[in-house]
């Protein structure tokens, strides 16, 4: 429900394209079609909620069997890479000392280390925390809200000609 507020807010900004990977479960990804999308692509975002402080299964084969290939093309060199993710649990279970004894920007460093790797130019990830808290409503407006200034920003960014 969270994940889908989010993209509620930024799927009609123009300029934004959202591939659902839920609904393109081919047995194999087509790496020549996603190669021409994320081609025509300015930015590339990763939402998805965060489970056990990873991705849901399909997106890291998505990764695994297409961005692996992509990484190694001009596709990605040069884009933005963001990763927006809601935990379950309070911000404050993501800190050093925390529950999770980790920040959630440590636990999302393999995504930095990817974007680094591919020519991809990182953006400080969006994590709207507490789903499964009393704020959850709170947080995710807040999140959404970001989210969208962010998309927009993006959006700006690459139709004024910047590069990153």
């Amino acid at each position: 429900m969270a994940n889908k507020a989010l993209i509620d807010t930024v799927k009609d900004i123009e300029g934004v394209a959202v591939f659902n990977l839920y609904e393109h479960q081919e047995i194999a990804f087509d790496i020549d079609e996603w190669s021409k999308v994320i081609s025509e692509a300015s930015s590339v975002i990763f939402q998805f909620p965060f489970h056990w402080m990873a991705a849901p299964a399909l997106l890291k084969r998505w990764q695994d069997e297409v961005f692996t290939f992509l990484s190694k093309t001009p596709a990605v060199a040069g884009k933005p890479l963001l990763v927006v993710t809601t935990t379950g649990s309070e911000h404050e279970a993501y800190r050093s000392g925390g529950r999770n004894r980790f920040t959630a920007d440590e636990l999302l460093r393999p995504y930095q280390v990817s974007a680094i790797h591919s020519g991809m130019n990182w953006q400080t990830p969006i994590v709207v925390y507490g789903m499964s808290t009393n704020e959850a409503g709170k947080n995710i407006a807040e999140g959404a809200n970001l989210y969208k200034q962010k998309v927009e920003n993006l959006v700006d960014h690459s139709n004024a000609g910047n590069n990153w």
